[in-house]
């Protein structure tokens, strides 16, 4: 979250401040490519004399030493990444033991070498032969912090992430922690096992799994290691289902944004208020094809005009330019989506309106919205506070009990989404919270990959990237 970081004083370190290792991986809320500086790790102290430091500056991942001195070893690559709907790997090796100058920094995207296969670096400073991190060395007033840079208000880490690591006085590649799909060519994570049998963390390194929701900082370095290493969490992150292995949508705020509408997200793209002068619509990041059985849960935090949520097509979003809202004319291309008011709004490949004949009920502040998508059936229903509106039933088939017809064109792309006029929503993907409060009752889905505040239907899903590869 925006203001949510890890911390620990760090102790006396096993290194002789001459090697060291980062790994972590992120899924950033929002980038800003021009100016700002986000934390991920850092060794600092409130002088700053001295830090070890790994950030995201000015959309691109920076990697530095600063000693008294000054800046003794810098990394800022040519490559610009802009996929932050993805989970990224991030390996930082320091060596300065090395012969050679380039390999005493080191940094790995996504298992590969930034400097040979992404294109090199913007600023490529390396320290001279055994530089000793006056940071990696020293123990007295130094802090370990994930997700903050510089104790400054204005840069921390604003999304997710997960097996943060840090390896005090050894230097591993980034193989260590990741490998190489055989069958989809995608860089994964390797279990926190494999890595504790591999690894040598050192007396101040650290491994944190984020598997323990009551303790956040908890160093999961050997199954029997004591808490002296574990952090302190600031601020109201809580543990989530979304992860390097396990993709979950957010909602998308790299997106081409309107004059018109004002746009506020909030807990890393899982609020978002629509204020301004016109309407608006923003879809998750990702969704499934045309098949499957796919829920969510959407909960109205405050409503002073307009709110609707359901699902649109990736070409109903890319058509109207995220203006506009479910029903709206676009093309002809289908999305449909449930409002305020107790209305279907609607589009197909042939029509565009409201469906009003029949009994959705009206919604407002602090009502929580049910959506199921049937793409075997094709059918969509809606519902709020565990009731199906129209007497629906989405476990009804080819019926289609109390369910508007869903347009569903082979090949289509159907992505959670909402829209509105000075309304707040706060989605529920699957993570179990609305904001930073968890949801009372607890209901998974058939897999067990989401949790939601209401039953969710029988051989309904989650949206995500396991159940998508599977069903949809």
């Amino acid at each position: 979250m925006a203001t949510t970081y890890l911390y620990r004083n760090q102790g006396t370190p096993t290194g002789d401040g001459k090697k060291a290792t980062i790994s972590m991986w992120i899924k950033p809320a929002y980038i800003n490519y021009s100016s700002g500086t986000d934390g991920l790790f850092e060794i600092r102290n409130p002088g700053i004399d001295a830090s070890f430091d790994l950030a995201i500056d000015n959309g691109k991942i920076w990697f530095a030493v600063l000693n008294a001195s000054g800046w003794v070893g810098s990394l800022l690559p040519n490559f610009e990444p802009h996929d932050w709907n993805a989970w990224m790997h991030i390996v930082c090796v320091y060596d300065s033991a090395q012969s050679t100058d380039n390999q005493r920094m080191i940094m790995y995207i996504n298992g590969k070498d930034v400097r040979t296969d992404y294109g090199g670096y913007t600023t490529e400073t390396y320290v001279a032969q055994d530089t000793v991190s006056t940071a990696l060395a020293a123990s007295s007033a130094y802090t370990q912090k994930w997700a903050r840079y510089a104790d400054t208000s204005t840069y921390y880490f604003d999304g997710y992430m997960a097996q943060c690591i840090f390896v005090d006085g050894e230097a591993y590649q980034a193989s260590t922690f990741g490998s190489t799909d055989a069958t989809t060519g995608e860089w994964k994570p390797k279990s926190d096992g494999e890595i504790r049998s591999a690894v040598t963390f050192g007396d101040q390194g650290s491994l944190l799994p984020f598997s323990d929701g009551s303790n956040l900082g908890y160093d999961y370095q050997t199954s029997g290691r004591s808490t002296t290493n574990d952090f302190t969490v600031s601020g109201s992150g809580y543990k989530t289902s979304d992860n390097p292995s396990n993709n979950q949508p957010t909602l998308n705020q790299q997106v081409y944004k309107p004059s018109g509408p004002s746009y506020s997200y909030s807990q890393a793209n899982q609020g978002l208020s629509f204020g301004g002068s016109d309407w608006a619509s923003v879809p998750g990041t990702i969704g499934p094809g045309d098949s499957g059985k796919w829920y969510f849960e959407a909960k109205v935090a405050s409503l002073t005009n307009y709110a609707q949520v359901g699902f649109m097509t990736a070409a109903f979003a890319n058509y109207k330019g995220y203006e506009g809202y479910f029903g709206a004319s676009a093309g002809n291309i289908p999305a449909y989506g449930y409002g305020q008011d107790g209305k279907i709004y609607y589009s197909t490949t042939s029509a565009n309106g409201q469906n009003t004949s029949a009994d959705w009920a009206t919604f407002g502040g602090d009502d929580i919205c049910m959506c199921a998508l049937d793409l075997d059936n094709n059918f969509v229903y809606f519902g709020k506070n565990g009731t199906w509106g129209n007497s629906g039933d989405p476990t009804s088939g080819s019926t289609g009990t109390g369910g508007q017809a869903v347009d569903n064109p082979t090949g289509s792309l159907w992505l959670p989404a909402v829209a509105g006029y000075n309304v707040t929503w706060l989605v529920n993907f699957g993570n179990g919270y609305f904001d930073t409060t968890q949801v009372a009752s607890p209901n998974s889905d058939d897999g067990g990959l989401g949790t939601f505040e209401y039953d969710v239907p029988a051989g309904y899903r989650t949206i995500c990237t396991k159940n998508i590869k599977t069903y949809g």
